[in-house]
């Protein structure tokens, strides 16, 4: 019997470093994102422009959430982020490429996976860091662009 237990330590101990290692109920708070920018271009399109201001070891990315209308905390959170890839996040990082002095620069041409943006039509825009065990941050600064041909 204490053979086995002898055996099933070291079993355990590798198991437990598969993955992260930090328990999903005790992952940190992402912190939340600051001085977005979202600027209208010709074509229907929006450039979005953020820093990597994310340390936390499970972050992987950022979320960009848009809709019509305004755009509060908690809706943020619950909202359905625009894909680009075809999962979330939105936008690809990670915690080494952390730099809030350094700008990256999107430029997308959906309101959603598959609604263009329209002309005239004001759009809210909100970006929430994103963990790969599925937590968000507290969402961005709201910003505003209307569409332009």
């Amino acid at each position: 019997m204490s053979r086995r237990i002898a055996f099933l330590i070291p079993l355990i101990a590798l198991v437990a470093r598969c993955g992260t290692n930090i328990p999903f109920q005790s992952e940190p708070q992402l912190a939340r994102p600051t001085g977005l920018i979202v600027t209208a271009l010709p074509g229907q399109q929006m450039e979005v422009q953020y820093a990597v201001q994310n340390q936390e070891l499970t972050f992987d990315g950022y979320n960009l959430v848009i809709s019509r209308m305004s755009i509060g905390d908690g809706e943020a959170q619950q909202m359905t982020p625009l894909t680009i890839n075809g999962s979330v996040p939105t936008f690809l990082q990670n915690s080494t490429q952390y730099d809030p002095n350094t700008t990256v620069t999107h430029v997308i041409t959906r309101f959603t996976n598959t609604f263009p943006f329209e002309v005239d039509t004001t759009y809210y825009f909100r970006l929430l860091a994103h963990s790969r065990k599925g937590v968000l941050s507290l969402p961005s600064n709201q910003v505003t662009a209307t569409g332009i041909p």
